[in-house]
């Protein structure tokens, strides 16, 4: 909310238009305002009023307990418009709350809609609206694409793998040589190979892992530069692991939020 509230909301149209484009359609963006931690909704009720909650984890709401009064409950945002009125609730773990989203409903109008929607959403709409023309905006979007990975479900699998998810050969795309073995006391080496030109970015680095972390760190900062199909923390990197001595080299697939250890 804060980095959508940057420069007079010039985010806001774009970032809501790719979060939840069918709704949007409606909307008339003119007087636009956001709120945080305020219990009313700061504007009159509008012809279009959503509760938008956003949690790792959308195939399952936590059941209400009908003796839980959660009436006390506060919205963690709100966007308004001219014709419509946003509540978000938020979770970094686990699933929405039932009693809680039924409390929000009753701070907006009777014919108010729940929009359920996961941290993949909202980190691939500001992956689309992202880009470097304001500087400031673009720092703090890419760091919240950085401190996302740490938003999982209390379940076992968050969504996100944390392990290598293929061994496909397409030299034709971009990837990336990590060159070291544990038997020799040389750093391990990290090449970029675009179009089959092959550029050295790194030559410092102290295993396989570290290397990854290092090259997941490195297209977050220049995603804007780089021919990759970027889908936030899902976004697939390929490597392949050359081994000195060895005649045959390993290509490896794994996702980006895999090895970002923040």
């Amino acid at each position: 909310m804060n980095i959508l509230s940057i420069d007079r909301y010039s985010l806001t149209e774009k970032f809501l238009t790719a979060l939840i484009p069918k709704e949007t359609e409606y909307f008339q963006f003119e007087n636009l305002h956001i709120s945080t931690r305020v219990k009313y909704c700061p504007q009159e009720h509008k012809e279009h009023e959503y509760i938008i909650g956003i949690a790792p984890f959308t195939k399952g709401i936590s059941k209400r307990n009908e003796f839980e009064d959660n009436m006390g409950s506060i919205p963690d945002a709100w966007i308004c418009g001219k014709n419509f009125n946003l509540l978000f609730e938020f979770k970094i773990r686990g699933t929405l709350d039932e009693s809680q989203i039924a409390a929000h409903q009753k701070l907006l109008s009777k014919e108010s809609k729940v929009i359920e929607l996961s941290w993949t959403n909202v980190l691939d709409a500001l992956t689309k609206v992202h880009n470097d023309k304001n500087p400031v905006q673009s720092y703090l979007i890419k760091q919240f694409l950085l401190v996302s990975n740490n938003f999982k479900s209390k379940r076992k699998s968050s969504g996100m793998p944390t392990q290598i998810i293929g061994a496909k050969v397409n030299p034709k795309e971009i990837y990336f040589i990590i060159t070291g073995s544990k038997n020799i006391k040389e750093p391990y080496v990290v090449e970029l190979v675009i179009d089959g030109k092959k550029e050295g970015i790194k030559s410092d680095l102290k295993g396989i892992q570290e290397a990854r972390r290092w090259i997941a760190h490195y297209v977050i900062d220049n995603i804007n530069n780089l021919p990759i199909n970027f889908y936030g923390m899902n976004t697939e990197i390929t490597d392949l692991c050359v081994v000195p001595g060895r005649k045959k080299n390993k290509w490896n697939q794994w996702r980006l939020g895999s090895f970002l250890n923040l």
